[in-house]
């Protein structure tokens, strides 16, 4: 007798049929390509770790300098046109946030401007902030200028300013209403929006206040001395014999107002700026005393000495090294009239990168005025 299960079981145990086998392969020729494609959707918009780390820096030198460059600028200092000229002898690029004030330094009044631009450089985009200030209508000299992001998106064609992915806008807040607010969005390359906010604190055009120091010299404040003198005048009464005789006093007050003074203290003048060494060696970054090809870290460090006369507050030196996106900024070091400053070179740890060539060493008050220019030679 035939057993019906057993038939079923071994009819269970057979192999995948042709068709069957065809059909399968079909279906996954189908579904493969979708997969893949939102596989590769995923991982395209998911960003990396390199990415997530510069979305993280993308606008520290922002963050760091725009609320204290807002604080000094008075309402109506700023200006967000594209096309506005930083107002200095350096302006690439396009204007994102011109800022301007006006301080009294006791000798003149002085323009101080702090422009926040988008340039191109090397084929990607950075923010830059351009800096200067002098008497007048400019462009002014002496300007500086330094990136304040890492890489950051391109305008779009047709961008005008208040678009992402750079959105500068000027509002008011306070009781009142009276205070001006700038607000900047950012789109970062990996789509985050970045927000800064910052109000100004200056409170008119001037600021009529006198420092006690200033780059041309200092200013004590004006101070008014009055001088009060106290007579005592006696008074003697004599009566009758028999009667009582007294004496009194009254006071008298009398009040000298004395011219104020002022006291000026003489300018700040350089008399020398000295190098040692006036010539150096470029070498690679291992200190192996071989020349660079075009650019390397100093052979040995370059110590440079400022002799100065009258009231200085302070110098700092500025050079264009000449190696891509190097420019070097240091404040000199005072003792009496006399600044010093060090370039560090090899075996100190040098990561300030210098190009073979004459590179001019300019010495600044901190206005921002030119005091001397040394040149080192880099070979």
């Amino acid at each position: 007798m035939i057993d019906a299960g057993r038939i079923r079981r071994r009819g269970s145990d057979d192999g995948v049929t042709l068709i069957e086998l065809l059909i399968s392969i079909a279906l996954i020729g189908i579904i493969a390509p979708v997969l893949v494609g939102v596989f590769t959707v995923i991982v395209r918009n998911s960003p990396t770790v390199v990415s997530r780390t510069e979305d993280a820096r993308t606008l520290q030198g922002v963050v760091t300098w725009l609320p204290q460059d807002v604080d000094s600028t008075p309402a109506g200092g700023w200006n967000t046109n594209p096309s506005t000229p930083s107002g200095c002898t350096l302006s690439p690029g396009t204007n994102l946030l011109k800022l301007e004030w006006t301080e009294n330094a006791g000798s003149g009044d002085v323009r101080f401007i702090a422009d926040y631009r988008l340039h191109v450089n090397n084929g990607q985009t950075y923010v830059y902030r351009i800096t200067c200030s002098g008497i007048g209508a400019g462009p002014f000299g002496g300007a500086m200028m330094r990136p304040m992001s890492s890489p950051v998106p391109a305008l779009p064609v047709g961008w005008t300013q208040g678009q992402l992915p750079y959105d500068v806008s000027v509002s008011t807040t306070g009781v009142e209403g009276d205070i001006e607010l700038i607000t900047w969005d950012v789109r970062t390359l990996t789509g985050e929006i970045v927000r800064i906010d910052s109000a100004t604190k200056n409170p008119a055009n001037v600021l009529d206040t006198v420092p006690t120091e200033t780059a041309s010299g200092t200013t004590a404040p004006t101070t008014t001395l009055v001088a009060t003198t106290t007579t005592l005048v006696a008074t003697t009464t004599t009566v009758a014999s028999g009667s009582t005789s007294s004496t009194s006093s009254t006071s008298s007050t009398t009040s000298t107002t004395m011219a104020p003074t002022t006291t000026t203290f003489p300018p700040c003048v350089v008399q020398s700026a000295t190098l040692a060494p006036t010539s150096v060696k470029n070498t690679d970054a291992n200190g192996n005393g071989k020349s660079a090809t075009n650019a390397g870290v100093l052979a040995q460090a370059v110590s440079l000495t400022v002799a100065t006369t009258g009231t200085c507050p302070g110098l700092d030196a500025r050079v264009v090294t000449g190696a891509p996106n190097v420019q070097l900024f240091h404040n000199l070091t005072a003792s009496g009239a006399t600044f010093s400053l060090t370039f560090s070179g090899y075996p100190q740890g040098s990561s300030e990168i210098w190009a073979d060539g004459m590179r001019a060493i300019s010495i600044y008050d901190p206005l921002g005025v030119l005091m001397r220019t040394v040149t080192l030679e880099v070979k």
